[in-house]
């Protein structure tokens, strides 16, 4: 019995001792404290390496004054060259991270604003008179068709080449631009890596091919692929492509702007890795026309 209550006793005790330390846990400051720059001359100052700084910066919450005043100041408070840096690159991808984390909730944002978040897809940039609008593509299920060489195919054994192409109904987009360079931002959800976590398989801009259709009565088409008996070749003729540049913003956001202006015409981003089962393709078109 005594044992027992000896027991009983040194647990009573562990208990105490845990109660009285968890206050101490919950104070520990290291995941709440906001990095300033007077933080950092402060921890200069104690000689700390840059290393060990420029790493805590990396980890930590940060609320940084990257004005020139300020940059001066550090400087003259001796912070080394590589410390300034790391507060500046911070503060800008706080910056960033803050008004741009990929694809998500936009109920609470601009939907003008090219920076603020918004959903998963492709958005079509303009700026008139000062106003700023953004614009979601719609994206068309194309339909995959074949063309030339049945005939020349069979005669030949299979040498002469039969084409696949993307077809879309009716001869004009929706969607209708008046700018020869029109600029675009791709949203990217950030947590699945995809432009959509159901139907799209990109997360990147470069797995889209910028294309211009052959208009043909009511359909609009592209080469998207071609073979023979010796083998087949993927991927849209280098005419009907067009090269665009990309810049990364943040995480998941990205500026897309063609390389040279468009001809008035039909276009369209094209993933052929979204094909469906019976081979078409989600494509985001749009038609470039000139102003009158």
């Amino acid at each position: 019995m005594k044992n027992q209550g000896r027991r009983s006793l040194l647990f009573g005790a562990f208990l105490l001792v845990l109660a009285c330390s968890l206050p101490i846990f919950g104070q520990d400051g290291t995941s709440s404290e906001i990095l300033t720059n007077d933080k950092v001359v402060t921890m200069v100052k104690a000689g700390l390496p840059p290393n060990i700084i420029i790493n805590k910066i990396h980890v930590s919450k940060t609320n940084f004054n990257t004005s020139t005043d300020e940059l001066i100041r550090l400087q003259q408070s001796r912070v080394p060259p590589e410390i300034i840096n790391a507060i500046v690159e911070a503060s800008s991808n706080a910056s960033i991270v803050k008004s741009a984390m990929g694809a998500g909730d936009a109920a609470k944002t601009d939907p003008n604003d090219p920076l603020a978040t918004h959903e998963a897809g492709i958005y079509l940039y303009q700026e008139k008179d000062g106003q700023k609008r953004m614009v979601q593509l719609e994206p068309s299920v194309s339909k995959q068709t074949k063309s030339g060489g049945f005939l020349a195919s069979a005669v030949t054994y299979g040498i002469a080449k039969t084409k696949f192409k993307a077809a879309l109904a009716g001869s004009n987009a929706s969607l209708q631009i008046d700018m020869p360079r029109p600029i675009f931002y791709f949203y990217f959800e950030v947590k699945n890596a995809g432009l959509s976590s159901n139907t799209y398989y990109a997360t990147s801009p470069n797995e889209f091919v910028l294309v211009k259709f052959n208009t043909k009565g009511s359909t609009r088409e592209v080469t998207t692929s071609q073979a023979n008996v010796f083998g087949a070749q993927s991927g849209t003729m280098d005419k009907a492509a067009h090269g665009f540049k990309i810049d990364k913003l943040g995480p998941g956001v990205y500026k897309v702007t063609p390389q040279e202006d468009l001809e008035e015409g039909e276009y369209g981003f094209y993933n052929g890795a979204g094909a469906g089962p019976s081979g078409g393709a989600k494509i985001f078109d749009f038609g470039v026309k000139r102003p009158q």
